[in-house]
């Protein structure tokens, strides 16, 4: 796979960004997924340096990611502008991220205000060696929360319900990035495929796959 990093702004004219505000409330039902999303580029948001390491492994160890372009988020009004206007563009392209609670709050709202599709939202804290889930998923997506707790050591079982708390151990961040860049969760080749190992996530974090 070919991760790109360069500036967000530069990466926002080429395609997607986005956002909402966490919550169960904010998940939209999306319908089926159609097939071209398994050849539209992704793109991945994170925050931070520390949340891109871990999470943007885990989207490179996934065979199905075979384009993402990694860009780190922004609070100026530049950066406002032009998550909006990719939104509104509404070209069907795939949005994950990880992202720290301000972000998030501010891409969720955005999204949700542009009228795009929230697959999955998450909330992650992780405090010493232990870390907490509570995961939102569309029917489309739920068995991201399976393949999600499958790759993440020390995970709790997960229920069928689409929405549920999960607890784990402290390396999470590459089974999410893992299990949110594929278009196709529930394929078996994917299931068992494990990402790369990479280092420990820790405090608060939001997680989101949105479809403008």
């Amino acid at each position: 796979m070919n991760i790109k990093r360069r500036s967000v702004l530069k990466g926002m004219a080429l395609g997607g960004l986005a956002g909402l505000s966490l919550g169960r409330t904010g998940l939209s039902s999306a319908g089926t997924f159609a097939k071209t999303l398994t050849r539209k580029p992704l793109l991945v948001l994170v925050s931070s340096a520390e949340a891109e390491a871990p999470f943007a492994a885990g989207v490179q160890a996934n065979p199905a990611a075979t384009v993402a372009t990694v860009l780190r988020t922004d609070h100026g009004l530049e950066f406002i502008s032009a998550l909006q206007r990719q939104l509104n563009a509404s070209n069907g392209e795939r949005i994950i991220g990880l992202v720290d609670d301000a972000s998030g709050a501010l891409i969720l709202d955005l999204a949700r205000s542009a009228g795009a599709r929230l697959h999955w939202s998450g909330q992650h804290v992780t405090e010493g060696d232990h870390s907490r889930h509570r995961l939102s998923a569309t029917l489309d997506v739920i068995n991201c929360i399976g393949q999600f707790a499958a790759l993440t050591n020390d995970c709790s079982r997960p229920s069928s319900l689409p929405q549920q708390t999960l607890t784990a151990g402290r390396q999470w961040a590459g089974a999410l990035g893992f299990s949110l860049s594929s278009p196709n969760p529930g394929r078996r080749y994917l299931r068992a495929t494990p990402p790369v190992a990479a280092a420990a996530l820790g405090g608060h974090y939001v997680s989101f796959f949105i479809e403008t």
